[in-house]
């Protein structure tokens, strides 16, 4: 697996080259094509309360990355990115600096991803370091949120060979976090099957056996009918069955659920969620996601994304509603309004956990330029058996995002 990560690595050169020297280009790649982003963002962060000092930061991402197909040959084909994150020196924010509070965007440069492709009918075959969204990202995504998203190497089969059935299976030797901490070597098989009964519903299981965690297996029914979209989800989390070196791996006995429902008419947006992960109930840890896109769930503010990535104890609920407008020329405005509570407390403690308002607005200056303003704003509760809930949060970002 090493030999196929640095072999790729020098994919974005190799292509370099095949641009002066045509020749090159046949005998190694073959309809070279290019993409990029460029992501300026500014971010200020405040948790009330703490020690820290109110962090800020102004970041850019730049994103390239180049596909061929291989030496000619049929179904086989090479793709290689790389990210480099700068905050043009200004490190007020841990973990520049740990006096100020935490916004997830040090500077770094990464080769985010460097894999093969061969596709033969109508299975994809994948090796090397690569991002994996599966479904909407609630148990399996790239954290596409971060300057420098998550990513893990591995091998990856989809096939579509049975109509409206996409079945997927990876296995995973080692995760690339947002951060350098997190990242690690892992076992880890992903396994999801997603099948389109009627243009109304999908039905989606999966199995996520994460060798240091836990393993999760899952149902979940969503579509739309007429204006209206639906969701439902149930997953059960139980002892990792995936030996990994010596580690003492939790315990866990946990259920999770979901219900959604929202509509878009006439560019109006509503829509209500209600989602639960269960408590430790007497094991080492209640239900918890520690390779999703924890930004997407549990508000704006990241709030709880520690507690959900791995220490839930007292287990979470999240009521949220949502609101706002979208139309050609005017973008996209949109609030959500969530309600925290945990499932158990302690003596003396509240299971309170707060609550949250998120603001978010979006504009495509062009097709391929969009300026984004977002603010969160958790008010906390000093008493919540939740740690984690304890003090108030305040966020607000602005974003620039260029593609090419």
């Amino acid at each position: 697996m090493k030999t196929i990560t640095l072999s790729l690595s020098a994919l974005l050169a190799l292509t370099t080259l095949s641009i002066a020297d045509n020749n090159l280009a046949t005998s190694l790649l073959n309809d070279v094509s290019f993409n990029g982003e460029i992501r300026t963002r500014y971010e200020n962060a405040e948790q009330v309360g703490n020690a820290t000092d109110t962090a800020s930061a102004i970041t850019n991402r730049f994103a390239l990355g180049a596909k061929g197909n291989i030496g000619g040959i049929e179904g086989l084909s090479a793709f290689g990115q790389v990210m480099a994150v700068s905050n043009f020196g200004y490190d007020h924010y841990a973990p520049e600096n740990a006096t100020y509070d935490t916004i997830a965007d040090p500077s770094n440069a990464r080769i985010t991803q460097s894999y093969i492709d061969y596709t033969i009918g109508k299975t994809l075959l994948r090796a090397g370091n690569q991002m994996v969204n599966l479904d909407d990202e609630r148990f399996i995504g790239a954290v596409g949120w971060r300057q420098m998203p998550q990513t893990f190497l591995g091998y990856t089969v989809v096939d579509n060979s049975v109509e409206n059935l996409t079945l997927l299976g990876s296995y995973v030797t080692k995760r690339y976090g947002i951060l350098d901490n997190l990242s690690g070597g892992t076992k880890t098989v992903l396994l999801n099957a997603n099948y389109k009964a009627t243009p109304e519903l999908q039905l989606t299981g999966y199995g996520y056996l994460i060798g240091s965690s836990s393993d999760t297996y899952g149902v979940m029914a969503s579509g739309k009918s007429g204006t209206v979209d639906y969701l439902v989800e149930v997953a059960q989390q139980k002892d990792a069955s995936i030996e990994y070196k010596n580690l003492g791996k939790p315990t866990v006995d946990a259920l999770y659920y979901r219900a959604n429902l929202g509509t878009t008419y006439n560019g109006m947006i509503a829509g209500i969620t209600y989602e639960s992960l269960g408590k430790a109930d007497g094991k080492s840890k209640g239900f918890t996601t520690p390779l999703a896109t924890l930004h997407k769930w549990q508000g704006f503010s990241d709030a709880f994304l520690g507690y959900t990535a791995a220490t839930n104890t007292y287990g979470l609920n999240d009521m949220y509603a949502q609101l706002g407008y979208t139309q050609a020329g005017f973008g996209k405005v949109l609030g959500i309004y969530h309600i925290f509570n945990a499932q158990e407390s302690t003596a003396g403690k509240s299971k309170d956990a707060g609550s949250e308002l998120d603001l978010l607005y979006a504009y495509p200056l062009a097709s391929d330029l969009q300026i984004l303003g977002k603010a969160a704003f958790f008010k906390g509760e000093s008493n919540s058996v939740i740690g984690a809930a304890a003090n108030d949060i305040n966020k607000y970002w602005l974003q620039l995002d260029y593609t090419f």
